[in-house]
């Protein structure tokens, strides 16, 4: 089978998506959660700020060579599970399952996507590895609440 590739743009454009989704699930996470709003709702931000740290590194490090000749080998975004809704009936527990698992989802797109880049400018990689990092100290953060 061969190595999939896929382009700088896409990859951009997932993690631009990931942050989205993640966020509005957070804030609905934040609703159904009244003890634990606040983290929620700063979560939905990082998610925000992921997103700005992405793709204005992205936006400020583009270039025609870049665009035209660099993919993303081994990375398959159809790998990912993105399905990141919360239901009306969803119980707590059952919701915060979810959050863990978007998380880990987002720190192995992440660490993939920083570790296919590394032979880019050093600003591309470092960008996916801190925000893997920042999705790596969530998930510890959910996981203390199960």
């Amino acid at each position: 089978m061969a190595e999939s590739e896929v382009t700088a743009s896409a990859v951009i454009a997932f993690a631009e998506k990931l942050e989205e989704d993640s966020s509005v699930f957070y804030q609905k996470l934040a609703e159904v959660s009244p003890e634990n709003k606040e983290l929620f709702l700063t979560f939905a931000n990082e998610g925000k700020k992921n997103e700005v740290l992405i793709v204005r590194t992205y936006r400020e490090t583009i270039t025609d060579a870049l665009e035209a000749c660099f993919c993303f080998k081994g990375v398959d975004l159809k790998g990912y599970h993105t399905d990141i809704t919360i239901k009306r009936e969803t119980e707590y527990p059952e919701a915060l399952r979810i959050a863990i698992r978007i998380e880990n989802e987002a720190v192995r797109f992440y660490s993939e996507a920083a570790e296919a880049s590394k032979n880019l400018l050093a600003t591309i990689p470092r960008a996916f590895a801190k925000v893997a990092e920042n999705r790596r100290l969530r998930r510890l953060k959910l996981e203390a609440l199960t």
